[in-house]
């Protein structure tokens, strides 16, 4: 009897939070009291929020109170992505290939300290020895150093240049399907994310859009340009609210960050990106959806090209 009970107060609070709770309270309280608030005492307001009732309240949530949020609260955080459970099946390579990731793209800057060992580990939902040989293998590589003691820790040093310095080598070590699923596959994500940002993107997405776009061209290296390019598209996906998409063209990065930085050592293909990345935000600020879907599309599909065409052109001069 209690258990029927409790699920007939679960189904009240739902409605409650549905706005329809007006009609119930009109009856009196020698009904309503005995039939839900005796059976089943009042708790905390806190206690009793399970995630239907979150959910239910977002839905009657009026459009004038999310118009008036600040653009903030509707951006998806490259750090939810960065940090998610990679889990032990991916291994020590897993976790150096997303803290790379990280620290060449400029989310983790040089001398910004990691969390502790423990803490990350727990975010990334591995061991904390698999943490541990990740961490010495990018100290091999200079990208952080350990500092012992009190108020030490882990810290960021450099950019990873091991991948880097061998990337013609990979990308003639690519098959050319595979090379055109990559491409189709990055091209389908950054569509998807640029079509959404048209509907979602804050103020704040499309000014850091726009300074991404514009430090391609005032940039000093070609690994300034290409990590440039890089965080716009992350940030594209973030300004379309979707983690699983961050996800999604994170992963890609974290394989793949050396090949699409290639592209930019030609300098037509930078300067072609970078007008049309700008014209992507100035779709997103006029919230037009087909166009920024097309404008991404198209990029993509130029990274390809341009890619192909560098590979064949290294393969025969390997031939040579």
């Amino acid at each position: 009897m209690a258990f029927r009970a409790c699920i007939i107060v679960e189904v009240l609070q739902i409605l409650a939070w549905c706005g329809i709770s007006a009609s119930l309270m009109r009856l009196s309280p020698d009904v309503r009291g005995p039939f839900v608030f005796r059976l089943y005492p009042l708790r905390p307001r806190a206690e009793i929020h399970s995630p239907m009732l979150r959910d239910a309240a977002r839905l009657r949530r009026p459009q004038e109170e999310i118009a008036s949020r600040s653009p903030e609260q509707y951006t998806v955080p490259w750090h939810s992505a960065m940090f998610a459970p990679i889990g032990a099946l991916s291994g020590v390579a897993g976790i150096v290939a997303r803290l790379r990731t990280a620290i060449d793209l400029g989310f983790l800057e040089d001398g910004e300290l990691l969390p502790k060992e423990a803490a990350l580990a727990g975010q990334l939902r591995v061991s904390a020895f698999a943490l541990r040989e990740a961490l010495a293998e990018l100290r091999a590589e200079g990208l952080v150093e350990t500092r012992p003691g009190r108020g030490g820790g882990t810290l960021v040093r450099r950019r990873s240049t091991v991948v880097h310095q061998n990337a013609l080598r990979l990308l003639c070590d690519m098959s050319s399907v595979s090379l055109r699923d990559l491409a189709d596959w990055r091209g389908m994500l950054l569509s998807e994310c640029a079509g959404l940002a048209a509907r979602r993107s804050s103020a704040a997405n499309r000014r850091r859009l726009f300074e991404y776009a514009k430090s391609i061209r005032g940039a000093k290296t070609l690994t300034d340009a290409s990590r440039a390019h890089a965080r716009f598209d992350v940030e594209l996906a973030s300004a379309a609210q979707s983690v699983r998409l961050t996800s999604a063209l994170l992963e890609i990065y974290e394989k793949y960050a050396w090949l699409f930085g290639l592209a930019h050592e030609d300098e037509k293909y930078r300067t072609g990106a970078q007008r049309t990345l700008q014209q992507i935000t100035e779709s997103l600020e006029a919230r037009d959806e087909q166009r920024a879907t097309s404008l991404a599309r198209s990029l993509a599909s130029e990274t390809f090209d341009y890619l192909v065409r560098l590979r064949l052109q290294a393969i025969a001069e390997q031939a040579v």
